[in-house]
């Protein structure tokens, strides 16, 4: 991580002779010495002030035996940093949960898991995404390992591995005070007038069909697109007279809107999303989970 001449220079600082310097560190004082003039020659001025009673830093050495320290420390800490991670990626798995991509159906999953592969552990990180936002992709495989959600079929395409462990269909979501609220179901001809909030185009081929054939059919229906689904599209949806284009997974979220099925055969996939190069107890976990499916 560090030019280890360094070693030698901050030891014969610290204790002021070559040779003792060669002593503490079990090498020969001519290593020690030659390890030291090197550093000298790469850095192109004298660190120390040599006399038969030993070697005093100059001012220039006097600066950078400070920082000689700094830096080893800091490679020391980044090596054990790394190191953890290393043993962790072979035993850990990190899975991100947030008020979109609650655990709702790894908690099941991994008590099989876990029986198959006991010395996996599970490791619950805490992520501030919204559903559809392009930093969900991007830290799967940084800062987390899994996470539970829906898989958009276009925008997340060839960005992340996935497992479908089912699909979810589309429902509808309003607020209580909406006219549709006290529905049990509702087809698309109940649509017909209204204003529906959906995700923006190209994010999921699924609702992008869906909303073609809504169209279709309706040409006057009004539709907002959403650039993602956070808990501000749901307060928007529960103050004005809209209905959210969702799915019942995540009913849970939305306590203030009335969820109500939609007739339609419409589906998305709901699973597991992790990275394209998964860590070695990823994959373990991954191949459990479809064993078990």
């Amino acid at each position: 991580m560090y030019n280890h001449q360094l070693d030698a220079f901050v030891k014969t600082a610290e204790l002021g002779s070559f040779n003792k310097a060669a002593e503490a560190m079990s090498i020969s004082s001519t290593a020690i010495i030659q390890q030291v003039n090197l550093l000298e020659a790469n850095c192109g001025f004298s660190l120390f002030t040599r006399s038969h009673r030993g070697a005093k830093l100059t001012t220039a050495g006097a600066s950078l035996f400070e920082d000689a320290k700094a830096i080893i420390r800091l490679s020391e800490d980044a090596l054990g940093k790394a190191r953890q991670l290393a043993d962790s990626a072979e035993t850990t798995v990190r899975v991100g949960t947030a008020l979109l991509f609650k655990c709702r159906m790894i908690p099941e999953l991994w008590a099989k898991i876990s029986e198959m592969h006991p010395e996996l552990k599970i490791e619950l990180v805490s992520i501030k995404e919204k559903l559809g936002g392009e930093a969900s992709i991007a830290e799967v495989g940084l800062k987390y390992d899994i996470k539970e959600g829906i898989f958009c079929t276009i925008s997340q395409k060839g960005r992340c591995g996935f497992l479908e462990l089912m699909r979810t269909p589309i429902c509808c979501a309003v607020s209580k005070n909406h006219r549709l609220a006290h529905a049990r179901s509702l087809t698309l001809d109940d649509l017909n007038g209204e204003y529906l909030v959906m995700p923006i185009t190209n994010v999921s081929q699924e609702l992008d069909d869906f909303r073609a054939a809504v169209k279709r059919r309706y040409p006057t229906v009004q539709i907002t697109d959403s650039n993602y689904y956070g808990v501000d599209t749901f307060t928007m949806c529960e103050l004005n007279p809209y209905v959210l284009i969702t799915q019942p997974v995540y009913a849970d979220i939305h306590t203030n809107l009335v969820s109500i099925p939609l007739e339609t055969d419409y589906t998305l996939p709901y699973g597991l999303i992790y990275s394209l190069t998964p860590s070695p107890a990823v994959k373990k976990f991954i191949q459990a989970a479809e064993r078990i499916l």
